[in-house]
């Protein structure tokens, strides 16, 4: 009996309908259901949902319907939260922050991954490291500079410094004179924050006192260390050729206009025109550097790396503009004075010290000096003298002119101190006599002496006791 199931199976397995018998057994199947209808009894009524038949489940199975639409745009949402509102307020945070982390380790390491040229990634890790002092002052200002983030600070600062260094050296092998202008743009970058890092408030450099809330020690101590490694590895270093340089300065040089123009809706009106004025001594000396490049290319190329460290400075200052009150513009860039500048300068410091002597001579006549403090000014004087006659040389440079004239005006200020000091001292003693006796010739008529007429000379009158003094009388004492 299996057996012949197994047949019959196995048989109709392969019986077919031919196409004409299958529309005929349709034809019949159809027929019967029209004269056979569905018995009232059995039949259900539909449900509508949405004006739609409800749909019929078997019951084994469950089905859900998936909101693509909805998940879609929550989704759209959340990933524009996450990958741009999210690193772009990170972007205002300093250490201690919450989103701190997002900035320094996705928003930088982002930015860094897609910087492919060797100098450009000089650039961003030089960049990175000032990053790290400025949030450092910015920290320190606000009295918020821990020691663990100081600690963080300065161990930052020495791995960019010896990522860019890493990179210089890749670079080395490929451009040697590209290296040797980054290295230039890194060591000056070193030096600038290494110099403002270690002055305070009481600190003067070339005349120019520093604002305080610097930070510590240890990030100083970090740069310090970082430019010390770099100029003893790009110590054999020469100048860069021209060909090299003058694209750099006018890559530098066109940055510093964009940032001086975005400059102009935020910074106050003193910082902007002193942004200015550094930008046209720089436009001045890449002239010079033009003009005699054909007599003295060696020359040229000086003035381009000066030029090339100037711009640096600048481009890293207008980037920091938020620390300017704790940077001095004058200490990092000085100016460069126009000839007429100069030749202004110079006869205002000469009439100025000349009003000085005047002044020091007409004293020495009108007031009694002490013999051991009229040596000293006499002293004085001869010294003043040579300075002047210094700064007078036709020879003598302007820094030198300077220098002069700071210590001639300082030691002139000195000697009228002095004789100031000797007046006041003089007029204080003639104030402790007594009211009755402030005069010599008062003092005489007190003790007896008498007058041209021979009447003995009563005490003196207070200033309330005596009459008032007719216009033209004269009083003659003895």
């Amino acid at each position: 009996m299996k057996k012949f199931s197994e047949q019959l199976h196995k048989k109709s397995q392969t019986v077919k309908l031919r196409a004409s018998e299958k529309r005929d057994l349709k034809d019949r199947l159809v027929s019967y259901m029209e004269y056979h209808p569905l018995p009232a009894n059995l039949k259900t009524d539909k449900k509508l949902v949405n004006n739609q038949p409800e749909k019929i489940y078997a019951e084994p199975y469950k089905q859900w319907a998936i909101p693509f639409q909805s998940i879609f745009k929550y989704s759209s949402a959340v990933a524009l939260l996450v990958m741009v509102v999210i690193p772009f307020v990170a972007e205002k945070s300093v250490p201690g922050d919450v989103l701190y982390a997002v900035k320094v380790q996705f928003n930088e390491e982002l930015r860094g991954t897609l910087t492919f040229d060797s100098y450009e990634k000089v650039e961003w890790e030089t960049e990175r490291l000032n990053r790290r002092i400025a949030e450092a002052r910015l920290l320190a200002s606000e009295g918020r500079l821990t020691a663990e983030a100081e600690a963080d600070v300065a161990n930052a600062v020495r791995v960019h410094s010896a990522n860019a260094q890493r990179e210089i050296e890749e670079l080395r092998g490929e451009d040697a004179d590209a290296a040797t202008i980054a290295t230039i743009a890194l060591d000056t970058t070193l030096e600038m924050q290494s110099n403002s890092l270690k002055s305070d408030d009481t600190e003067e450099i070339d005349g120019m006192s520093m604002a305080s809330s610097k930070p510590a020690s240890l990030i100083a101590d970090a740069i310090d260390e970082s430019l010390i490694k770099s100029e003893e590895i790009n110590a054999s270093t020469t100048l860069p050729a021209y060909e090299k340089l003058m694209p750099r300065v006018e890559q530098n040089t066109t940055r510093i206009y964009e940032l001086i123009k975005s400059l102009e809706k935020i910074a106050p009106a003193e910082d902007l025109a002193n942004v200015v004025r550094r930008n046209e001594d720089i436009n001045r000396t890449i002239e010079e550097a033009i003009a005699i490049y054909q007599e003295d290319e060696v020359l040229a190329r000086q003035k381009l790396v000066d030029v090339l460290q100037r711009t640096q400075k600048l481009i890293v200052f207008i980037n920091e503009i938020e620390i300017t009150n704790t940077i001095d513009i004058e200490t990092l860039i000085p100016l460069v004075l126009t000839k007429d500048e100069m030749r202004k300068e110079k006869n205002e410091a000469l009439k100025t010290l000349n009003q000085k002597i005047s002044t020091i001579e007409k004293r020495l006549t009108d007031y009694e000096v002490e013999e051991e403090n009229l040596e000293k000014i006499k002293i004085g004087q001869v010294e003043v003298d040579e300075l002047l006659s210094s700064m007078s040389s036709s020879s003598v440079s302007f820094v030198e002119f300077r220098l002069y004239s700071k210590q001639a005006q300082a030691l002139a200020d000195d000697i009228i101190l002095m004789l100031e000091s000797g007046k006041e001292s003089e007029k204080t003693s003639s104030e402790s006599l007594p009211v009755n006796a402030t005069t010599s010739e008062e003092v005489l008529g007190s003790t007896g002496s008498s007058t041209e007429n021979g009447t003995p000379a009563s005490s003196p009158a207070t200033e309330e006791d005596q009459p008032p003094v007719e216009t033209g009388e004269t009083a003659t004492t003895s």
